[in-house]
């Protein structure tokens, strides 16, 4: 998989919710409901799956990875500048990815139209110009699950809550300069650009199975060990291990759990984790 891709599977997909499975989680008097999520979709993600509508009708309470309300321009505003102290974002750029990098980049850039992104660190913008694309091609966060459950949630009047603190992400993405990955990152996500339509169906075709095995071979399939490694261990493992601890903190009594695909998969997804843990699972809705 190329990694802009891997990082749209939370974002984007435009298809019938089939899958992943819906699973249950007992223990004791304590029930939870996990579903892999996607935040992009098209008019085609018309209505949710019965199953995970009736969890949520049975929930008191509704986790999502982040709240999006949460995420406000105060919020962002740490991670949109450059510091101008120390030259132009042009000279930022040079300096962080290399005159050949930082021009293939702004070049993008400008052919879509989206100049004001040369005024951010070069992750972030180039993050930018890859959800423009999948936004080109018809997805919508309107549509998809997450906002989908916000919006039932709160006509349910129940409590809403984040697994996560709003920054932890951009905190992560901005570190990729600090770890010497950031031009490996930008380098990967340019190339994936001509493809990205194709990358997106493979990885959509693998969700609709719940084929967390394809799933993590196209995360290891992209030619740079150090960013994947840094992928799974910061974006996936640890943030799982800090959900399972939120999650025991609070102790919901009944509640919806919704996260990206892969969190849910692999001896450190959260499905073994909670079971780990004393919990009974099954799942409640198969992949079709």
């Amino acid at each position: 998989m190329k990694i802009v891709s891997f990082l749209l599977l939370w974002l984007c997909t435009g298809y019938s919710v089939a899958a992943p499975a819906l699973w249950s989680a007992t223990k004791g008097s304590q029930q939870l409901w996990l579903f892999g999520s996607i935040h992009l979709a098209d008019e085609r993600l018309a209505t949710l799956p019965k199953e995970l509508l009736a969890s949520l009708q049975h929930s008191q309470h509704l986790y999502l990875e982040v709240d999006p309300r949460d995420i406000t321009p105060q919020v962002l505003a740490p991670f949109m500048t450059l510091d101008s102290a120390n030259g132009s974002p042009l000279q930022h750029w040079d300096s962080r990815l290399g005159k050949a990098l930082s021009q293939q980049l702004r070049q993008d850039i400008i052919e879509q139209n989206l100049t004001p992104l040369t005024q951010l660190p070069p992750w972030l913008a180039v993050m930018q110009l890859s959800q423009a694309h999948a936004q080109r091609l018809g997805f919508s966060s309107e549509q998809g699950v997450d906002l989908q459950l916000l919006r039932a949630a709160e006509q349910q009047q129940l409590t809403i809550s984040s697994l996560e603190p709003p920054t932890l992400v951009f905190e992560l993405m901005a570190n990729l300069v600090e770890q010497n990955l950031e031009a490996d990152f930008v380098r990967h996500s340019l190339e994936e650009q001509a493809q990205l339509a194709e990358h997106l169906e493979a990885l959509f075709s693998a969700w609709q199975r719940g084929d967390e095995a394809i799933l993590f071979a196209l995360l290891d399939d992209q030619g740079s060990p150090r960013l994947s490694d840094f992928i799974r261990q910061e974006l996936l493992i640890a943030r799982n291990h800090l959900w399972l601890s939120t999650l025991k903190q609070q102790a919901p009594k009944q509640a919806l759990i919704v996260v990206g695909a892969l969190h849910l998969y692999g001896e450190q997804g959260l499905i073994k984790l909670l079971n780990k843990d004393g919990y009974d699972l099954h799942k409640v809705l198969t992949p079709q």
